[in-house]
């Protein structure tokens, strides 16, 4: 959750730099991030952790490594890796590119235990999103397995709203729904056999469906031309067959976020 809340401040001032700023070939921007939240998606413990961010773009490219290190003429909502602009209108964006999934592994946390790792993959990622009046915004987006680790298809359908709260103060809230398809939730959420075996976790099997809700809000602070500061929070819920996992300890969790950046 902490990648959706860290880029919520992004995306609610991507069209004002995009009216303020006249358009050039280039953009980028560094910064690190620092996080709070649930050590994987269901998980009852806890865990931290501060990485540094980057950002670039060259006409339509863009390579990102988070939301929030998003620069001027990319999708700020889009989250990292690399992308191409297929459409963008002042209202209508549509963009396609791949960005890393670094998967779960067994010892992030003791819950996890005899599970194994979920592989680490790369995604192919669609995404849509449209303007409507008023800063609300619709946005979809689907990640397939680009690299076939047997992790499947997931994505979210989000309506969000961006609010200017005073000069060089932005805030951004979403709603977001998250669902995965059969592969993708049985690798999550599902127990096989040989897993049950390792474990003491029951036999699990999961099928497609949604599979969380949350809601997340941002602000972001100008602090000069070039520096900025960022943060934001978030909520979400388990749902469906992953809300019912044996794995699924605390279905309902937060998470937190700050950090700073510097856009050239």
């Amino acid at each position: 959750m902490a990648g959706t809340i860290a880029g919520a401040w992004a995306q609610a001032v991507e069209e004002t730099r995009r009216e303020q700023r006249p358009p050039r070939a280039w953009d980028a921007s560094v910064g690190f991030i620092a996080s709070h939240g649930a050590a994987y998606a269901g998980s009852a413990r806890r865990s931290s952790q501060i990485t540094p961010g980057l950002g670039l773009r060259w006409g339509r490219f863009s390579l990102v490594s988070r939301s929030a290190f998003s620069v001027r003429g990319s999708d700020a909502a889009a989250g990292g890796g690399l992308r191409v602009e297929l459409a963008d209108g002042e209202r209508l964006r549509v963009g396609l590119g791949l960005r890393g999934d670094s998967g779960r592994q067994e010892s992030d946390s003791p819950e996890l235990r005899g599970l194994g790792d979920v592989r680490r993959t790369v995604r192919l990622r669609l995404s849509v999103s449209y303007r409507l009046d008023d800063g609300w915004r619709l946005r979809a987006s689907a990640l397939a397995d680009a690299l076939g680790r047997g992790t499947g298809l997931l994505g979210d359908v989000q309506v969000s709203r961006d609010f200017a709260l005073a000069e060089n103060l932005n805030a951004n809230a979403a709603l977001v729904l998250g669902f995965s398809d059969r592969r993708h939730m049985q690798a999550t959420y599902g127990i096989t056999p040989e897993q049950a075996q390792r474990s003491g976790y029951p036999v699990t099997t999961a099928s497609a469906g949604l599979r969380e809700i949350s809601a997340n809000f941002g602000l972001r602070r100008g602090l000069s031309k070039h520096w900025a500061v960022f943060g934001g929070g978030g909520v979400s819920r388990l749902v469906g067959q992953a809300a019912r996992s044996p794995i699924s300890f605390q279905t309902t969790s937060w998470a937190l976020s700050a950090g700073l950046v510097y856009r050239f």
